[in-house]
């Protein structure tokens, strides 16, 4: 029996758990770090219904994370907390079971509304200056960091449910039909010269051109213009080895579950851990193709490599790209087998019993009951 088999069993076999969670989920509008929240909350919905409240916060910038943390670790009180860190009254949110969020902007008012609400508290990241039994748990991709017990090591999660795109195989004698692409763009470390714009758009014209192979592209806000118009123009050529073209300037965010659904195989510039890990999530073949100047922590370099040595991504220069050596290293990658919310749902399962027990609402009716 599946692991989600037995949560189903163990739902039927309990009224109780089959009644919705409030949860809280703190978001900073940034994607790479809001979709990380809605991966926790999407696994948790694999244990009960959760009814969703979303809170979009922005932390003030005179008030830094480091004082923020100061404050929540000496048990300054929560409505203090969200005034000074974020402008917010304690009746921002009317309550809340849980309380979910990534990036470190939202960890003040992630620890504030846990107290605020006597609730179980989730993050994902490192938790900075924080005191790590602020949180019931604290996800993370780094092995340096998992070093407490409320730390659990994990990929990065998504709320995409990878049972939802299943794909065949990618075949040994032909080529995939579509391949999407996933571009991001500059870092303080990472930088795409003009020789890997142009080499970029060449390899997808010369893929096309030796395998009938078609992309499905995505470019990002951080993606630089010049090859954001080169794309524009690849798209509407004749025959075009453009499939489709996701310009963010145009059509924001939101839109790459069709791309995942649509694509056999995932290349993803290296310089975004969030694209690489959903793409290894979704269990697609996936290749990191690198610039010329790149360079990545330790600690994400070591989760790179975690990655790698499961067989389950592989890394490129861009300067490397040719058909034959994309389809190469594509047929020697594993996917991941086994499914990350059901992963994650076990672990919540396990470690937060809590949030199978009846919600203080339904027991205040079953009391007058």
């Amino acid at each position: 029996m599946s692991v989600q088999q037995l949560l189903d069993f163990a739902m039927q076999s309990d009224g109780r758990s089959a009644e919705p969670l409030k949860g809280l989920l703190i978001s900073d509008g940034r994607p790479g770090n809001y979709h990380l929240a809605e991966g926790l909350v999407a696994a948790i919905e694999r244990l009960r219904p959760v009814e969703v409240t979303r809170i979009e916060i922005s932390q003030r910038r005179w008030t830094p994370t480091r004082f923020l943390a100061f404050l929540s670790n000496r048990g300054v009180r929560p409505e203090v907390v969200l005034r000074l860190g974020y402008g917010l009254t304690p009746d921002a949110v009317s309550g809340a079971d849980f309380v979910a969020s990534g990036g470190g902007d939202t960890l003040g008012a992630n620890v504030a509304f846990s107290r605020l609400f006597d609730a179980p508290n989730y993050f994902y990241g490192s938790g900075k200056h924080y005191d790590v039994n602020n949180f019931d748990l604290v996800f993370t991709s780094h092995a340096k960091v998992a070093t407490h017990s409320r730390h659990v090591r994990t990929m990065k999660p998504s709320p995409i449910d990878p049972d939802s795109m299943i794909q065949p195989a990618l075949s040994q004698s032909q080529p995939p039909a579509l391949i999407g692409i996933l571009i991001g763009g500059n870092t303080s470390s990472i930088t795409f010269s003009e020789s890997d714009l142009t080499r970029l758009v060449s390899f997808m014209r010369d893929m096309h051109a030796a395998t009938g192979t078609t992309f499905y592209v995505s470019n990002s806000r951080r993606t630089p213009q010049k090859l954001s118009d080169a794309l524009v123009r690849l798209a509407e050529e004749n025959d075009s080895a453009i499939h489709q073209y996701i310009d963010v300037r145009s059509s924001g965010n939101g839109t790459l579950r069709a791309l995942y659904a649509a694509s056999s195989a995932i290349l993803c510039t290296a310089d975004s851990s969030s694209m690489v890990s959903e793409s290894v999530w979704l269990r697609r073949p996936t290749i990191a193709i690198t610039p010329s100047v790149f360079s990545l922590d330790a600690s994400e370099l070591e989760y790179r490599g975690f990655l790698e040595s499961n067989g389950w991504l592989h890394t490129m220069r861009i300067a490397d790209l040719a058909p034959d050596a994309v389809l190469a290293k594509l047929r020697s990658i594993r996917p991941l087998v086994e499914n990350g919310l059901d992963l994650l749902a076990d672990v919540f399962r396990q470690r937060q019993p809590r949030l199978l027990a009846p919600t203080r609402a339904a027991e205040g009716l079953r009391v007058k009951a």
